[in-house]
Order: C-alpha cells, then structure tokens, then sequence
C-alpha cells in the first residue's frame, strides 16, 4: 500500500461562509435584556448600599464617578449585546452543527458529529417564560460543553436533541 498525502488547497475546501445560518428566535432578545437589567439593577443596589454604608463613598465627587461608571459600564454592555445577537445564527449539516456568534469579535464554532458524545436541552426561568432553551452539545475528550446554541424554541432545541442523537447512534465511529 502506498502512502499519499495529496495537497488540499484553501479555495477547494467548502466555505462555511456560503452556508445560510437560522438567527436565533427574537425572544432571545428579550431573555438578554431582562438578564441585562437584572445585573444592572442589583448592581446599582449593591453601589447604593456601599455608598449609604461607607462613610468615606459620601463624598459627591465619589458618587459622581461611581455613577458615571456604572452609566457606562451598563451603556456599554447594552450596546455590545444589541449588537452582537444580530450575528448569532446557527445551522445544522449533514455532518456538523455551525453555532456564530460575536460583533466585535466574531466567532464561528463548527461540531462535528462523530464528535459529540451527547446532547442536553436547558431551560432557565427567564427562558421558560418565553418559551425558549437551549441546546448543548458535549464532545469526546471534553468535560465542559463544547457547544452552546441558545435562543431556540423549546420544540425546536427538543427536536434538534433528538434528531442529533439518532444520528450520533445511527453511524458508526468515523463514517460520517
């Protein structure tokens, strides 16, 4: 038997970038905002406290800089978020799950299937009011999800489980 090892050009390999990507449910938009004002709201309690507890925060210079870092800080993370849910989207292939997410820092993760040992479907408070979950993936040689697809329909990501795991049982180790 003789060894090849061929070379593979970039512009022959398949463009993840031509691949149509599903954006995730518009709902998600709202779990993130609630998430947001949550955070920010018991972090503004918690900067009120320390400066009604502290005596030396009692200062208006201090409270000026605290506040407008706080404003900030919450301007900034609101504005990062808003963004960045544009770009997420994800995709299921033949033989992978595509999952991009990020506005600043844009990042596309790709799971292969015979990969990935098994799926979970997860469900928060603010989730369930909504309607929504999320699909987790976990890969072999890994402890921690390899991959988290939030945002879909509670019968979407129970339906994507399923059919991921039909389909990680069905092949054979290295066939897909």
């Amino acid at each position: 038997m003789e060894f090849l090892n061929e070379p593979v050009f970039p512009e022959s390999l398949p463009q993840v970038e031509a691949v149509r990507l599903t954006p995730l449910s518009p709902d998600y938009r709202k779990v993130l905002r609630l998430e947001w004002a949550i955070t920010m709201l018991c972090t503004l309690a918690g900067l009120v406290l320390m400066t009604v507890l502290v005596k030396p925060m009692q200062q208006p210079l201090v409270i000026s800089l605290v506040g407008a870092g706080w404003l900030l800080l919450a301007a900034a993370w609101f504005i990062l978020m808003e963004k960045s849910f544009v770009n997420k989207a994800y995709a299921i292939r033949d033989k992978d799950v595509i999952y991009r997410t990020g506005w600043v820092i844009q990042s596309t993760h790709t799971c292969p299937f015979n990969r990935i040992q098994h799926s979970t479907v997860t469900i928060g408070p603010l989730e369930r009011k909504f309607g929504l979950a999320r699909l987790v993936l976990y890969t072999a040689g890994s402890n921690d999800a390899d991959m988290s697809i939030p945002g879909l329909t509670q019968t979407v990501a129970q339906t994507l489980k399923e059919w991921i795991t039909k389909k990680i049982a069905d092949e054979p180790a290295g066939q897909l």
